[in-house]
């Protein structure tokens, strides 16, 4: 997803790209500052996880918009742990 963006803003995106509102890209872009890339990235990526334009109204769902898991080492420990370290 767009760096930096929260999950109102990717729903405000995907919301003024269907085609309920029709907003182009340049649009959206002076709306929300963010590049016309990463509106096609988050658009994208909500259809692919669910999201349906075609429908006459439109469904936002928090598990089609949220940041994709990442990659890498798992964190150590568990909860217990680490409310034990920041209680400190």
């Amino acid at each position: 997803m767009a760096p930096n963006t929260d999950i109102a803003t990717r729903a405000l995106v995907v919301a003024l790209k269907s085609p309920y509102f029709g907003k182009s890209n340049a649009e959206i872009t002076e709306i929300t500052q963010i590049s016309k890339s990463q509106i096609n990235r988050i658009y994208k990526r909500a259809i692919e996880r669910g999201f349906n334009p075609e429908l006459l109204h439109i469904i936002l769902r928090d598990e089609w918009l949220r940041d994709a898991p990442k990659s890498g080492r798992p964190t150590l420990g568990n909860d217990s742990i680490k409310d034990a370290i920041f209680a400190k």
